[in-house]
């Protein structure tokens, strides 16, 4: 676990050495010293420890002597003997066997941590000493970091000769984080490194961003998750890579609690300890397993507008969250004058931008376009606001052969009425590029009226992939109709036809990517976009230029 006083400190978990990492030669265990527990461990039982330290640097290990300080069903307290009545005291091994055992602080205060993620994740491993307590050592690790769980303590010492064992399960906490040992932050760290033991035992290769997310969602079932900050500055941080910065620890904790909430709860978070597919590929498996038609791209999608919306009022309420109170996130650019040209952006893969569009005045509907880098794929989202009502989650169709789209939003009344343009990358490879533009919609959207409808239409090509952005607005005494479209040539030969969606608010947006209705590219020239609805039309010209 990072160091808790800054956010801005190197590390949250001590990084498992590798070879080359281990630093100068320690001695070998002291001639007829114990360096493994004993059968039957008892409280005041002491032996050597191999300690992973950072003062002197470089890391290394070098051996110190340990006692078991209080013992419980499935937990030990062990201190390293220069700590004891230190930083660490009889009141802080006494609560922390408590709560490993007995009750936690969130939404299961009867269930102690070792239950907690036993249930959560699954069982720990329980080979190398047929012992199933869990030893919790504590000691002062010279660094500003939290916890650590080491896999080779695994194996028998000497398994893997740069490494040591104490061959038993073993989480290290360091008593000088913050709020003490005993305080509810370093219990949600015992939590947090409880979670990568069981994790590795039924997954040991797992990806880190899927593992620290367990990790993290397992502080939250404890009740003391990590405070939301850093992430939510930068919402263009991929998910899926993983560098190990606090914004990553939010990101990944947002993650799964989200994934929690929305796909089952304890059932969601076992399935994914327990997949063995790593990464998106896992998660993958686990949809289909859990019976979800939704695959990791359309979760994905959704997690994005609940990060900025934080409201399960919406809908079945898969845009907020009922776990945590999310800060506000950053957009990447307020604006306020229309028309905004095509405006060019990037966006990491699995990640997002948000865009605040605001002050419409005398602008009572918007059309927002977009157009993506054509080998990517992208999630576009409207995200209306609309003073006094419960905000509306839109989504742009978007071409799949070009990622390019449009969004009407109409009902723009009120001075303090936003739309926030959600950009969600959905996809691994390919560019990052993509751009919007903002234009007033006046004349989209049909005035009030009865009896014949009434119908307008404009067209705008988009500079940026050679689509065409056409939109039509409506009005009908028939709230179930929709009007057709039409592209002809100047010969008043029919190119290509549209279905539009019917009802609505009555106004929508279609994007034609300049071919025929077989799939062919039309020629350059001037065609006609015709929209006919119970004896009404209406027609915008368009102009194709050399491809």
């Amino acid at each position: 676990m990072e160091g808790s006083l800054s956010e801005e400190a190197p590390l949250r978990e001590v990084p498992v050495p590798t070879p080359g990492d281990i630093g100068p030669d320690i001695p070998w265990p002291l001639q007829g010293l114990p360096t493994s527990p004993p059968d039957n461990p008892q409280v005041g039982d002491s032996w050597l420890w191999w300690l992973w330290v950072h003062d002197p640097m470089p890391p290394h290990f070098e051996q110190a002597m340990c006692t078991v300080r209080g013992k419980s069903d499935r937990g030990y307290v062990v201190v390293r003997d220069e700590e004891w009545l230190v930083s660490v005291d009889q009141a802080d091994v006494d609560l922390i066997l408590e709560r490993w055992e007995n009750s936690s602080v969130g939404p299961w205060p009867s269930t102690g941590i070792y239950e907690l993620d036993s249930l959560a994740f699954g069982e720990p491993p329980d080979e190398i000493d047929m012992d199933p307590g869990i030893y919790l050592v504590y000691f002062d690790f010279g660094i500003a970091a939290d916890g650590f769980f080491f896999w080779f303590d695994e194996y028998p010492e000497g398994t893997y000769p740069e490494y040591h064992s104490n061959e038993c399960e073993v989480l290290y906490l360091n008593p000088y984080s913050s709020g003490g040992p005993s305080g509810n932050y370093m219990l949600a760290v015992a939590a947090h490194e409880f979670e990568h033991m069981i994790h590795w035992n039924h997954d040991e290769d797992e990806t880190s961003w899927v593992n620290e997310g367990m990790a993290e969602l397992a502080m939250w079932l404890y009740g003391a998750p990590d405070n939301i900050s850093s992430f939510n500055s930068n919402p263009d941080n991929s998910l899926v890579v993983w560098d190990g910065t606090w914004a990553d620890y939010i990101k990944t904790y947002l993650w799964s609690l989200y994934f929690y909430e929305r796909c089952g709860g304890l059932p969601a978070a076992y399935a994914v300890v327990h997949e063995q597919a790593n990464s998106i590929a896992g998660y993958e498996n686990v949809l289909d397993a859990l019976g979800f038609a939704e695959g990791f791209s359309d979760v994905f999608a959704d997690w994005v507008v609940a990060n900025f919306l934080d409201d399960t009022s919406i809908g079945d309420g898969r845009f907020g969250y009922a776990g945590a109170d999310l800060p506000a996130f950053a957009v990447s650019g307020n604006y306020s004058a229309y028309p905004l040209e095509w405006t060019y952006r990037t966006v990491n893969h699995w990640a997002a931008d948000y865009y605040r569009f605001q002050g419409f005045g005398s602008v009572t509907s918007v059309l927002l376009s977009f157009d993506g880098s054509d080998n990517t794929s992208y999630s576009v989202r409207g995200l209306v606001l609309r003073s006094g009502e419960t905000p509306e989650v839109l989504t742009m169709p978007l071409e799949p052969s070009g990622q390019y789209g449009a969004l009407l939003v109409t009902g723009l009344t009120d001075p303090a009425d936003q739309v926030v343009l959600s950009v969600a990358n959905t996809s691994s490879s390919g560019s990052l590029g993509y751009q919007f533009k903002a234009e007033d919609a006046a004349g989209i959207e049909s005035p009030p009226g009865g009896g014949r409808p009434t119908l307008s239409i404009q067209a705008g090509r988009s500079p940026f992939s050679g689509s065409v952005t056409i939109t039509i607005g409506w009005q009908s005494d028939d709230a179930g109709s929709a009007p057709s479209l039409d592209i002809f040539d100047l010969g008043g030969r029919l190119v290509r036809s549209f279905d539009l969606p019917e009802g609505g608010r009555g106004s929508a947006a279609v994007i034609w990517d300049a071919n025929r209705g077989d799939g062919s590219p039309a020629p350059p020239g001037c065609y006609f976009a015709v929209a006919g609805m119970e004896g009404s039309s209406a027609a915008a010209r368009l102009v194709l230029l050399g491809r």
